[in-house]
């Protein structure tokens, strides 16, 4: 049998790194919200300041963590 003549397995799904490209121009563009407005816009504020920072912190240790390991 020829592997002309096969089938994929399962269907062509968008490359991994072309949903990575997406991810990174949505969150390139959209915009942060802002401390001003109603109570549910200050919430969504500091929503996303809590949340950056939590997620730079993890980065942080992360990029610690994987040259502590290159170094020990």
């Amino acid at each position: 049998m020829s592997a002309v003549t096969l089938s994929p397995a399962r269907p062509a799904s968008p490359a991994l790194g072309m949903r990575l490209r997406r991810f990174v121009e949505r969150v390139r563009w959209t915009p942060a919200p802002r401390f001003e407005g109603s109570p549910a816009r200050r919430l969504a504020y500091v929503g996303y300041l809590v949340g950056s920072m939590v997620a730079w912190v993890l980065v942080g240790l992360g990029v610690s963590a994987l040259l502590g390991a290159l170094l020990s």
